[in-house]
This record gives structure tokens, C-alpha cells and sequence, in this order.
């Protein structure tokens, strides 16, 4: 299990900083960069959710499934680094700020 600190306030799994879900997946098969990456669990929130508390309980600690075939941390498409930092990206894109080139 890895821990997840996520930084994407508009994503509606996000909850005091941290995932709702027991597990993400990050894409970006090909990625070179962190901006290459994404989260593919992200949910955008609604305006209702924007308003009201978070739904769900927070998971400091989950499974992450990574495509990022070019990231040290890839092994067998799951992340081994200790802590995963989830992020805005540009425009209304995520991004893993964790991501490291091989």
C-alpha cells in the first residue's frame, strides 16, 4: 500500500487531502514527465458536491495500478514508491507528481 496525498481539490474522491477509493490507476504509458501522467480515477465534482462536505472516507494508504511504463516506480503496473503526491495538472487535467523517468 502505498500513501496518497492528493492535491486535486476539484476531484470528487478527494476528502481532507486524501483518496475516498481503496485504489487509483495513473495513466500515461508513454510518459516522459509528470505532466505526461494522469489520474485515471479522478472524478470532476458537482456543483452540489463544490458546496457540501465530501462524501466517502478517506484512504491515507491504497493500491495505485500504474500504465507510467517509463517510471521507476512501475513495477508489474503497480506503484512501489512510499508516497504518491496526486495534482492538479494544466487546464482541468491531474497529474502524479511522483512520477520519476527510468
Amino acid at each position: 500500500m502505498t500513501n496518497l496525498q492528493c492535491g486535486v481539490s476539484s476531484c470528487a474522491n478527494n476528502a481532507q487531502g486524501c483518496c475516498c477509493l481503496q485504489g487509483i490507476k495513473v495513466d500515461g504509458t508513454q510518459a516522459s514527465q509528470c505532466a505526461d501522467t494522469c489520474c485515471a480515477s479522478f472524478q470532476p465534482q458537482s456543483s452540489a458536491m463544490q458546496n457540501g462536505p465530501s462524501q466517502g472516507t478517506p484512504h491515507p494508504n491504497c493500491q495505485i495500478s500504474c500504465a507510467a511504463q517509463n517510471c521507476t516506480y512501475n513495477t508489474g503496473g503497480s506503484c512501489t514508491a512510499a508516497q504518491v503526491t496526486v495534482r492538479s495538472g494544466p487546464g482541468q487535467q491531474t497529474e502524479c507528481a511522483t512520477f520519476r523517468q527510468k
